[in-house]
This record gives structure tokens, sequence and C-alpha cells, in this order.
């Protein structure tokens, strides 16, 4: 029995007992109240499905954060063409040096610094904008842990050499020096070279991708070089339902350059070809990278949460107004109790809720004499609302009983009750209205003087008992004629104090 009571006491779902106001309901409500609730309930309703929709379309900003980070580049993904590059022309009777073989596009691979493959790079079957075919060379760039520190080991020289028949395949031929002066002799005349980037787009942490542009110019008289160093970043983003490990991507999105102009002898005595431009190609050992947070299922319920009970702030106001109401209702209702024509007045309130008319089956009272009526009787009802003065009023009760019933005649009022009136019921609760009768009812015998049939069920407990104080049987006995006979100070006090409605 302890441990069930145990777990009795430990259950935090108990329900409450509130007493009703009245028989129409428990909690006090107001058709204000109901209209704000409405609002309230419509308008967090309508902001919940806003913000699902928001959340749903990455409508929702995410928390972005970047920091400095020394990457092992071992989720970085080369495997699409990074770098292109074609001969930048704004009209087709411009003379492209890849096309017709005045310069040769060569890449060489390095490793720990010491260049160990060099070839030419071909055109590709992909061609411009400006209708054009690109050269794309494939990236190799490698990394080796040194003493704990991440650094570039394999680097790319992409360089434009003067065309010579070694470097040409079977049947193909260098343009002709006519070709080649015709070409130096046109103005602008400039190597484009894209560098394509990989970024996460914060909107809807899809992949999107951008194109960065550089230029090297090229002249018969100078070497141009162009040294590049990839920037990378690394995208951590967490974009779970609830729980969830976060996903990690690493691209090239941006660059450091470092252009310079040099000889043509200073490039030739490092390449061993007549060289016009070169376009170095290395890894930044720094990284950045970009934590990309976007809002769960529980930032968003937290986000509507707030929102919702700053909109239900408004529920102290509606309650404190409810509670006045309910207060006034209760006090003229405790009015009417004693004074039973309270019920038949009605009372008028300007805007500021001061009394302005009162009338009684539709006659004007004086307002100042109903004031002074209203305000005391209110502040005595409002007394004896108190729990205390009804204990109190209790004990009076008592006292008063006491004054005209014995000590033993009041215990015995716990052995008596209404007896239940139920079919093959065990226990005989019929009474013998024949001289000399005797009671039966729970083990205890009885006798009674002879008396009428009618002066004992007027003494007999029945349901009727159960309500005869009760509120709805004074609505229904108001106008009632009683014709029970009763003593000449009874009578008096009945017929002085009988209200005429």
């Amino acid at each position: 029995m302890k441990i069930l009571k145990f777990i009795k006491e430990m259950d935090v779902f108990g329900a409450l007992l509130f007493q009703k106001v009245d028989q129409t309901s428990q909690i006090h409500k107001s058709v204000l109240g109901g209209l704000i609730s409405i609002l309230l309930f419509s308008s967090s309703l309508a902001y919940t499905i806003f913000e699902f929709y928001q959340w749903n379309t990455y409508q929702l900003s995410p928390k972005i954060s970047t920091s400095n980070y020394a990457s092992d580049f071992e989720l970085l993904d080369l495997k699409y063409d990074i770098v292109k590059f074609h001969f930048w022309k704004d009209q087709r009777s411009i003379i492209d040096p890849f096309e017709n073989k005045i310069l040769i596009p060569m890449i060489s691979y390095t490793q720990n610094y010491t260049i160990v493959e060099t070839h030419v790079l071909n055109l590709s079957n992909e061609t411009s904008y400006q209708g054009n075919y690109y050269i794309i060379p494939e990236m190799r760039i490698g990394f080796t842990n040194i003493k704990g520190q991440i650094r570039t080991t394999s680097e790319m020289f992409i360089f434009f050499v003067k065309c010579q028949q070694e470097l040409l395949k079977e049947n193909e031929q260098c343009a002709s020096q006519e070709m080649v002066d015709q070409f130096f002799s046109q103005p602008l005349n400039t190597i484009s070279i894209q560098l394509h980037y990989k970024q996460i787009d914060s909107k809807d942490a899809s992949i999107s991708q951008s194109i960065q542009e550089l230029l090297i110019q090229v002249e018969r008289e100078s070497c141009y070089t162009l040294n590049t160093y990839l920037q990378t970043n690394r995208y951590q983003v967490k974009n779970s339902f609830l729980f969830g490990q976060a996903q990690q991507y690493e691209f090239v999105n941006s660059v450091e350059i470092q252009p310079q102009t040099n000889s043509l002898s200073y490039c030739q005595q490092a390449f061993g070809y007549e060289t016009y431009a070169i376009f170095f190609i290395e890894m930044n050992g720094n990284q950045i990278k970009t934590i990309i947070e976007y809002p769960n299922l529980g930032d968003v319920l937290a986000n509507i949460g707030s929102i919702i009970q700053v909109l239900f702030m408004t529920r102290f106001i509606i309650i404190q107004i409810n509670s006045y109401l309910q207060h006034q209702q209760v006090i003229h209702q405790l009015i009417s109790f004693y004074y039973p024509q309270f019920q038949n007045i009605k009372i008028f309130k300007n805007w500021r809720g001061r009394i302005c008319k009162v009338y009684l089956k539709n006659q004007e009272l004086d307002i100042q004499e109903f004031l002074l009526f209203y305000n005391n009787i209110t502040k005595q009802m409002e007394q004896k609302l108190t729990l205390m003065n009804i204990l109190y009023e209790i004990s009076r009760l008592y006292l008063l009983i006491r004054s005209n019933k014995s000590r033993d005649e009041i215990n015995r009022c716990h052995q008596i009750g209404i007896p239940l009136k139920l079919r093959n019921q065990s226990i005989n609760n019929e009474l013998d209205y024949s001289p000399g009768f005797v009671f039966r009812n729970q083990g205890y015998i009885t006798t009674s003087p002879t008396s009428q049939k009618a002066q004992i069920e007027s003494l007999s407990l029945n349901s009727f008992d159960v309500n005869i104080l009760s509120l709805n049987k004074s609505r229904q006995y108001i106008k009632d004629n009683l014709t029970e006979q009763l003593s000449f100070e009874e009578h008096r006090f009945y017929d002085l104090n009988k209200i005429l409605w």
C-alpha cells in the first residue's frame, strides 16, 4: 500500500478540481475574450504556417561563420575543369595564335620543386562564347605533410612559346614569318585565362559555380608572368531535420595573383624555348573554413514559440477583464439572494465604466440614492465572499441550531439520510404506517408514536430534500403559494418579508 501511495504521489498529471461559478460555466468567459482568443489563435496558426513555409523554402537566414583553417585538402574537388584559357578576340579577322600555330601552349608539372613532366597542350572541342577553342589543362597539385605542416609539393607551369616544328604533330606546320609579324602587329594580343570556382549557395545549400577571368598580354619584346595561388574554402553545412551530421565540402573559390614582367632571355633560360607568357599555379596553404548552419526543427519551433508568447501577452489583460466581470457577476447574484428585486435592475455605464443610469422595471431610479445603496451593499457582499467570513457564518449557524437542539439530537444527524428507492434492493426501507409501526434501516429499530400517514411523509427524507435550499428551487417557488400551516410567529415572519414581484 505504501508503494501504491508513493506511485500515486509521483503522478504529475493529476486533475485539479475547479468549483463552478454557476451551473452553466466552470470558468468565467466573455464575448470579448472569445473574439481576442480567436484572433490570437488565428494569428498564431498563420504565423506557424508562414514560418514552416519559410523553413521549407530556405527563406530563413542561416548562421554563417568563417575562420582561417589549415587544411589537409583531403576533400578538395579537382575533378572538373578549374582552368581554361583561350586567345581573346572581339572580331573574326583577329589572328588566333593557337589555331594558326604561332604560339604553342605547354605545361610542366613539378614534384618537390623539380620539373618531372612537360608536354604540349592541345585544343579541346569546347568553344568559348567568342567561337574559338578552349585549351584545358589537367590539374595536378599535390600536398605533403612536412614536419606536421601541409605544404604544396606539386605545382603547374603553363607557358606559351614560339612555335617550333619539333613541338607539332605530323602534318602540322608552324605559321609563316609573315603571319607571325602580322600577329604581333595587331593590337590587344591577350590570352584569357578562366578560373572556375565552386561554392555553397547559402540560400538553399546548393552548389553554384562562378568564373573569374585573368588576362595575360602578349608582346614580342617581353615575357609576362602571372603567379596564381589558388584559395580553397572548406564548407561545413548543417542542414539536418533535427539531428544528423554536417556535410563537408572543399572547393577552389578564389585566387591570389602576383604579376610581373620579365625579359625574353630570362624566360628562355627557364624553359628552353622563346617564351612570351607564363602562368604559374600553386595552392595557397591557408584555407577559409565556412560553417553554414540552417535552422532545424527545434530552432523553428523556438522561434514560433517566442513570437506566440509575445502575442499571448495580451492574455493577461483579458484574464483581468474576465476576472473583474466574474467578480461583478458573483456580487450581483449574491445581492439578489438578499434583495431578489435586484435581478430586475438594469444598470447603464458610460465609456469610463461609471454608472450613469439605473432602471427598475422601466422606472428610472435616483442615481445618487442608488449609488449610496449599491456601494454600501457591494462592500458587504465582498466581505461575505471571503473564506473566513463563510466559515464564521457556518459556525454561527451551528450555534443557532445548538440553541434549539440538544447535542444528542444533533449527533443523530450522522445516522440519517435519504434511502435509495431501487428495485430488488436488499435493504427494506418501506415504512409501516399502522399504529405503533417500527422503522427498520441499517440494523436500527426505533419505535415511533402513532401518527397519520401524511405527517409521517412530511418527516421522511426523500429526493426532494436534496435541492430544497438550492438556487434552482428559489427560482421555482418564488411565486408559489405554500399551503403548509405555520405557527403565528412563523407566519408573521414570512408575511412581513415576502417580496412582491
